[in-house]
């Protein structure tokens, strides 16, 4: 360890005299250290200030130069997170810890690299006499003749998508540390970018109840060598994650990468057009109801009156309606009513008939009414014979003419009625 004096100024440690050197003047050493403060921030060089963990606490203009992150995005983060990935972090902190000079490939904020020879110094500091406490300092000294590299294609695909995309990218080694975190996702999420590397999954998440399911997928992800995918909340968000196992060359599981896509606004447009649709369907239900009523006109007599064109699909629905409720009131006639029906297709026609003959099958006796010319050509041309079906003008005169049956069978028709099974709703 080299013992020197040094001077405090504007945060930065500024080395200047050996501590075995004549004093000067109060003046001449402020005057000094403010030099030395612009010497250091001027630097062409990386000058990297931090702490025994290695987390940034000064950064110079150089620094900023030759990375591309700046003062305010540095501080506070560790420096082998912010500026190696993967092994290369762990190489260069045991060659910090060596003390000597090593030349690695660093990563530039938004992609590319750049080689440095890195040095690294533990100082003494003197900020008063007999005060002393230890700063460390490293200086990170581009390589002449290796120019910066580019960003590759897959670089720069990848940096697009995590800094344009609402997605977050992380993996886990095998033993679950983090070894790489970044993406726009993770500021959604409430964190910050790459502060997860380096950590234990299991220790940062273990305790949580609500990360039980994401830690179920990483352990399936890495014993069952295959991918999984969960949708979750969290943070009033919701997200969508991709858990994949990342296989070596022998098919051994080396960790889990992990890709995590904020489906928030999706989701939330999703939920809205299913209430819409939920609505549209009550809304058709309705309007079937409306379109095909069925009516008790009088007692024992039930009545079906159809509005507008009727296609197969509605009277199919008539069939079913109206059989129905003749099975649960016990009526004796059902008129169709086909007043307000211009036209109807052959199979509609069919669809008739067929009802009528249903209808006896339920010893209830069917009636027409108010067929027009439209609708008679259409049933003759099936060359169907009916005349064997009470066949009225309008529906007055089919209601007459079920009211005298009834009394003709020498019963009182309210009084048949009476005695036949009710639908709870009638």
């Amino acid at each position: 360890m080299i013992d020197l004096a040094f001077t405090f100024y504007d945060g930065w440690i500024i080395m200047g005299l050996p501590s075995s050197a004549t004093q000067v003047r109060s003046t001449e050493s402020e005057r000094f250290a403010v030099a030395s403060v612009e010497l250091l921030e001027r630097a062409p060089f990386a000058v990297i200030r931090h702490d025994a963990e290695l987390v940034v606490t000064g950064w110079n203009e150089g620094a900023a130069g030759c990375f591309g992150f700046s003062e305010e995005e540095a501080l506070g983060r560790s420096i082998a997170e912010l500026l190696f990935s993967g092994d290369q972090a762990e190489a260069w902190r045991r060659a910090l810890a060596d003390g000597e000079p090593r030349v690695f490939e660093c990563v530039k904020k938004g992609g590319g690299t750049l080689a440095c020879e890195w040095r690294n110094q533990s100082v003494a500091v003197v900020a008063g006499e007999g005060d002393r406490s230890m700063s460390w300092i490293c200086m990170g000294l581009p390589v002449p003749g290796q120019s910066p590299r580019g960003p590759t294609v897959e670089e720069r695909v990848l940096s697009v998508v995590l800094n344009s995309l609402p997605i977050a990218i992380w993996a886990v080694d095998k033993e679950g540390t983090y070894i790489f975190h970044d993406g726009v996702g993770v500021e959604l999420a409430g964190a910050q970018r790459r502060s997860w590397v380096g950590q234990s999954l299991w220790q940062l998440w273990g305790d949580h109840e609500g990360a039980r399911d994401m830690l179920h997928q990483v352990k399936e992800a890495m014993h069952e060598k295959r991918s999984t995918r969960a949708v979750a909340s969290a943070m009033d968000r919701c997200w969508e994650s991709w858990y994949v196992p990342d296989l070596d060359e022998r098919g051994e599981v080396q960790g889990v990468i992990t890709v995590t896509l904020d489906v928030t606004e999706s989701k939330r447009a999703e939920g809205e057009l299913r209430t819409k649709l939920e609505l549209i369907q009550r809304q058709q239900r309705l309007i079937q109801q409306l379109s095909t009523p069925i009516i008790r006109v009088w007692d024992g007599v039930l009545t079906a009156p159809l509005v507008g064109v009727v296609d197969s699909a509605r009277a199919s629905e008539l069939m079913d309606n109206l059989l129905g409720e003749v099975s649960r009131s016990g009526s004796q006639y059902a008129i169709i009513d086909l007043t307000g029906v211009d036209i109807v297709d052959t199979q509609t026609a069919a669809y008739l008939i067929d009802l009528v003959r249903a209808i006896r099958l339920l010893g209830a006796e069917a009636v027409i009414t108010g067929i027009r010319a439209t609708v008679a050509q259409t049933i003759i041309s099936l060359g169907v014979d009916l005349s064997g079906i009470p066949v009225h003008t309008n529906l007055r005169s089919g209601l007459q003419h079920c009211i005298q049956q009834m009394a003709r069978e020498g019963r009182p028709a309210r009084e048949r009625a009476a005695l036949a099974p009710r639908h709870s709703g009638q």
